[in-house]
């Protein structure tokens, strides 16, 4: 039977009934939902204890006093002893003042103002005690809270999330997926999983209240971490089209780098159009490669790499170019280290600072690399920069040399 119907065939209030069921007066089954609102479901014989609670409460018997019964019958004696003595009380009470306003009716006349506030109690039949509802809205504003708190602890983290997917997906040119953001987006809504199952297993059987708070304890604290978390979640943007060649994201700090300007050149070569024969042109793609990769979260980290082979002529011009560029920088930074190294077939002119290079760092670093193959007439461009303090590793420490 639902509350409902039970109110109406005890006369009792829904939180009087819920007041009731705190106290341990009786223990209907219940289900519970994710907002943590119980639906009780009450037996004939819970409705026939109420019936029975309700007539003892009109005649004065306290909660402790009916729960004392109940546990231990062969205590009425001396419950019944004491609430005749304090009804014996009442009467001798009520008594008094009956002789007090005998007293002043017949010492003089009253206005009827003085009259309405001697008596402003009129006689009622005999109620439920007013602490009754007023602990049954207590116990209510209690659920009421703790059910507000499940549900924001519940739904921040989803909030998290799909605020920075969406910022993402504005920010980022080319949003990438990978194991990382699988791993980030479960972290991050651990607390939602936390409250749904807690709900889930509540629904079935009852939950002890020290297991629920603490469990929204524990999920608030997780709070700030989903809120880290959260930044990780599409948090990358990466590509190797060339044809996105130097398209980089609006927030990339390469935009606002005066040398990668000058190192990387403004076009691609990853083509050419050779003559044929009969006069026409024929497209040969060239065995280029590029990648671009960035990561906005507290910190940024990203990679620019671009490589491919170039006629005898154009490169060794290529290389003339970016020699003067890394001579110049040498003479006039104060900030970053120059330097020229072999490394495997390549030879390498290194702008850096942070860690040296071509070994592991653990620390933010900057490296803006040209390397060139003399032999095969290839050339590479690099620039890997962080603020991670050695979390990542930069890209070139991938590349085969």
């Amino acid at each position: 039977m639902k509350i409902k119907a039970v109110c109406e065939q005890t006369g009792l209030t829904d939180r009087t009934i819920r007041y009731y069921i705190e106290e341990g007066l009786i223990s209907p089954f219940y289900t519970e939902n994710y907002l943590g609102r119980k639906n009780f479901d009450f037996s004939e014989a819970d409705v026939a204890m109420l019936k029975d609670i309700a007539i003892l409460r009109k005649f004065g018997f306290s909660i402790a006093e009916i729960k004392q019964l109940s546990q231990h019958p062969e205590e009425a004696v001396s419950i019944i002893q004491r609430l005749q003595a304090r009804k014996q009380q009442d009467v001798d009470d009520e008594l008094s003042m009956l002789s007090v306003l005998k007293q002043l009716d017949a010492e003089k006349t009253h206005t009827i103002s003085e009259l309405s506030d001697a008596l402003a109690t009129p006689v009622h039949p005999a109620t439920l005690p007013d602490g009754d509802t007023k602990a049954g809205t207590k116990q209510a504003l209690v659920s009421l809270t703790r059910s507000l708190l499940a549900g924001i602890i519940g739904f921040l983290p989803l909030i998290f999330l799909l605020i920075n997917i969406s910022d993402s997906m504005r920010t980022y040119r080319y949003p990438t997926v990978n194991l990382w953001s699988l791993i980030a987006t479960i972290l991050t809504l651990l607390p939602t999983a936390w409250i749904v199952i807690l709900s889930k297993c509540k629904a079935k059987r009852p939950v002890k209240r020290s297991w629920q708070l603490t469990i929204l304890a524990a999920c608030g604290l997780y709070l700030p971490f989903s809120f880290v978390l959260s930044y990780s979640v599409l948090g990358h943007s990466q590509t190797t089209d060339i044809r996105n060649y130097c398209v980089l994201d609006s927030e990339c700090p390469a935009n606002r780098s005066d040398f990668y300007q000058e190192l990387f050149p403004d076009w691609p070569h990853y083509f050419v159009n050779e003559k044929q024969k009969d006069g026409s042109f024929q497209t040969r793609y060239l065995n280029a490669h590029y990648c671009y990769r960035f990561f906005q979260g507290l910190d940024y980290t990203y990679d620019i790499y671009a490589q491919w082979p170039l006629e005898q002529d154009a490169f060794h011009q290529e290389v003339a170019r970016v020699k003067a560029l890394y001579e110049n920088a040498a003479e006039t930074d104060t900030f970053y280290q120059v330097l020229t190294l072999e490394q495997g077939p390549y030879t390498c002119f290194i702008r850096y600072c942070g860690g040296q290079p071509f070994q592991r760092v653990n620390a933010s670093y900057t490296y803006f690399i040209f390397a060139y193959d003399s032999k095969n007439l290839i050339v590479r461009y690099i620039l890997c920069d962080s603020l991670e303090n050695g979390a990542d590793q930069p890209y070139y420490l991938e590349l085969d040399w």
